[in-house]
């Protein structure tokens, strides 16, 4: 179906070598041959989510509550056979060093295995970028008027810089399916999970807004949409490929929440239109977000399912429905979210 952007969806046979499901989701939305094949280097995002009590303990990682090794590895073999340089990238937070995660979570024995680079967007040589149509970020050039020192704090502050590695590679996206606590974001799947290629190390206390409702504060989140809309106008993912083997949803997730098997791959050159039809697997409209729905207003990716064509597996027979923003003070946050 010509003009329109190919998502596919695999089901996955075998869940401890999905290789086969990433190299046929891949395929079918059209190869890696345009765009792994455009530069030397690739760097690969998994979602490795930095929570103490998995990071630092022997507690079990609910299932989908990272992007899982076993597709990981898949995405890593596939990708191995068109590019010669590989990079995992991920960032510091405040709750745990890139190293951290990739120890814990299996990464690092990856690496060791077939030579992959471990990038710390955090500690990699930084590139300041200018955002064509700012929302969060600042458009550098026009802080001129301001006079010194506020310049150059607010400069500092707000300047979107990324890792040089991130911006002269080819960028695939793999993340894995849950929901979230804050309402503005809802749902992580491959645009979301790039916010952490971001250098901060404070994210959280600098893209989290904390709004009134009755006598207690809630976080919406609602930067973390903001900036993501800055950092896929300078540097987009080039490819999505999503771990749909689990995925993790309802009150407290990331952090807690219930395992669901899926059993799917959804891949496309398109890491919106993968997130939109990743949305119609799970029974959410990605298009209630706010952000999500500027997206495909700016034209920074397609967000209408009448301009996606789904290949492979149909929605319906695998949809898994989520169970999102639970309460009833996540579902009024979401709500006034969504409608600003």
């Amino acid at each position: 179906m010509s003009g329109k952007v190919k998502v596919s969806i695999v089901k996955v046979k075998d869940f401890d070598n999905p290789y086969d499901a990433v190299k046929e989701a891949v395929k079918l939305a059209g190869g890696f041959e345009e765009t792994v094949r455009s530069k030397p280097y690739v760097t690969v995002k998994p979602n490795l989510v930095r929570i103490p009590k998995f990071i630092r303990s022997g507690q079990p990682v609910p299932k989908g509550c990272i992007t899982s090794i076993q597709v990981l590895e898949a995405v890593v073999k596939l990708v191995r056979e068109y590019a010669p340089k590989i990079g995992i990238i991920e960032s510091d937070t405040l709750l745990g060093t890139a190293e951290e995660a990739y120890e814990k979570y299996g990464v690092l024995a990856l690496a060791g295995k077939y030579g992959l680079e471990l990038v710390n967007a955090t500690k990699d040589e930084l590139v300041d970028c200018e955002v064509p149509n700012p929302h969060f970020y600042v458009a550098v050039k026009g802080l001129e008027w301001l006079p010194s020192p506020e310049r150059e704090i607010y400069s500092s502050e707000y300047t979107l810089r990324l890792p040089r590695k991130y911006l002269e590679s080819v960028r695939i996206s793999v993340p894995s399916m849950k929901t979230q606590v804050d309402p503005y974001s809802a749902i992580t799947f491959s645009v979301k999970n790039m916010f952490g290629v971001l250098p901060e190390v404070k994210k959280y206390l600098k893209f989290h807004e904390k709004i009134q409702w009755g006598d207690k504060k809630y976080d919406t989140g609602i930067n973390v949409g903001r900036a993501l809309l800055d950092l896929c106008q300078v540097a987009p993912p080039d490819y999505a490929i999503i771990d749909g083997l689990y995925g993790l949803h309802g009150p407290g997730s990331p952090g807690t929440g219930y395992s669901v098997k899926i059993g799917v791959i959804i891949a496309s050159r398109d890491a919106w239109a993968a997130d939109t039809v990743a949305g119609k697997v799970v029974d959410f409209d990605m298009n209630r977000l706010h952000y999500f729905k500027k997206a495909g207003l700016m034209g920074l990716g397609v967000t209408d399912m009448d301009r996606i064509d789904v290949v492979g597996e149909s929605i319906e027979s695998v949809k898994v429905p989520f169970k999102v923003d639970v309460s009833l003070e996540s579902q009024h946050l979401l709500n006034e979210a969504c409608a600003r």
